[in-house]
């Protein structure tokens, strides 16, 4: 029996998810495109009642990272402009930012956000959650300072969506793949448009499906968020993160938090009774509790977990344990005692 517990990895699915991907539209050919597009527009009405946006502001995209360059190619940049982000984010919320050299443009990692920001700034780009601390920042403090100065703003809350509301209207791109906490496996992010957005920047990718009527171009562009989606997402993507939702839903967001933050603080109250440095915070917190084993121990704990068929991720020179509400609290009774015994 797997101890699966890197959730803020790629999740594995639930049965059920992964029994309604076993059907695709593309089975019928074109005879499925209705099924498709009937699906796509109920999964914007379902994931705007969950999230508390307009369906008009929902887009799908195939990834995280891609709706990222999409942002980065949708703000009309200038030689004088600066871009901010913090300087220890994960790998792709920098790439995006550091390849705007080529607009002129200046990105900057920041690691104090109370310091002043400069007055070139025109876009401010933020996770959630620290993917390696698993802390969650400032992001609701740092959105409405920036929208008060008039300064675009890209959230990465792939490390919170469905486990903690991570959303708010101040917010112009908000962004969150499906594959971790949403159990919905690959293939699918969630894009949320601010009204803001939608009436004063145009898509950076346009294609014929983002057309009032796919394929006739003197349809012009759609206004709402499907305008900016940038082709097809594969069916079965859509079904699996439809069947996720459901659950998610029937079972209640509230319960789903208060299941995750039960299992977090379990990992993390273990943790420090074996006088682990526990890197993680039960205030700012999110699904994600990382502890330092010390100095080369991550990686020796994290494969020797997998031989015990014990799931964790290494970030840097921490251990990541991120449980869902699947784990049962006898398993992470035994990944606590695996541990106690593997840091002897």
């Amino acid at each position: 029996m797997i101890t699966y517990v890197n959730y803020a990895g790629l999740a594995p699915l639930r049965p059920a998810s992964y029994l309604h991907s076993l059907w695709a539209s593309e089975l019928l050919g074109n005879m499925g495109l209705p099924h498709y597009a009937k699906q796509t527009d109920r999964l914007r009405e379902k994931v705007a009642a969950w999230i508390g946006c307009g369906a008009h502001q929902v887009a799908f995209f195939p990834s995280t990272s891609m709706a990222l360059s999409m942002v980065a190619h949708a703000i009309p940049w200038q030689a004088v402009n600066n871009v901010l982000y913090p300087a220890d984010d994960f790998a792709s919320n920098i790439q995006a930012w550091e390849s705007l050299g080529k607009f002129g443009a200046k990105a900057e990692g920041i690691t104090n956000w109370k310091t002043a920001w400069p007055e070139s700034t025109k876009l401010i780009s933020l996770s959630t959650v620290n993917f390696s601390t698993g802390i969650e920042s400032p992001w609701q403090t740092i959105v409405a300072e920036a929208r008060s100065k008039n300064i675009w703003t890209c959230v990465d809350a792939i490390q919170s969506a469905g486990i903690k509301p991570s959303w708010n209207s101040d917010i112009d791109f908000w962004c969150a793949g499906t594959q971790k906490w949403l159990v919905s496996g690959l293939g699918l992010a969630i894009v949320v448009l601010s009204d803001r957005v939608l009436s004063q920047l145009k898509p950076p990718f346009p294609n014929w499906l983002a057309l009032n009527t796919p394929a006739d171009i003197s349809s012009g562009m759609a206004s709402t968020a499907r305008g900016w989606e940038i082709g097809w997402i594969t069916p079965t993507a859509l079904s699996r993160f439809e069947n996720s939702l459901d659950y998610f839903s029937q079972v209640g967001w509230n319960t789903v938090t208060e299941k995750v933050k039960e299992r977090r603080d379990y990992l993390h109250e273990q943790l420090l009774e074996m006088g682990m440095t526990v890197v993680s915070c039960p205030k700012a917190w999110s699904g994600i509790v990382s502890f330092a084993p010390g100095a080369k121990q991550a990686e020796r704990l994290v494969k020797a977990g997998y031989d015990k068929r014990i799931i964790m991720a290494k970030r840097g020179d921490y251990v990541r344990l991120s449980p869902h509400l699947f784990n049962s609290m006898k398993q992470l009774h035994k990944v606590s005692q695996w541990l106690k015994q593997s840091t002897v």
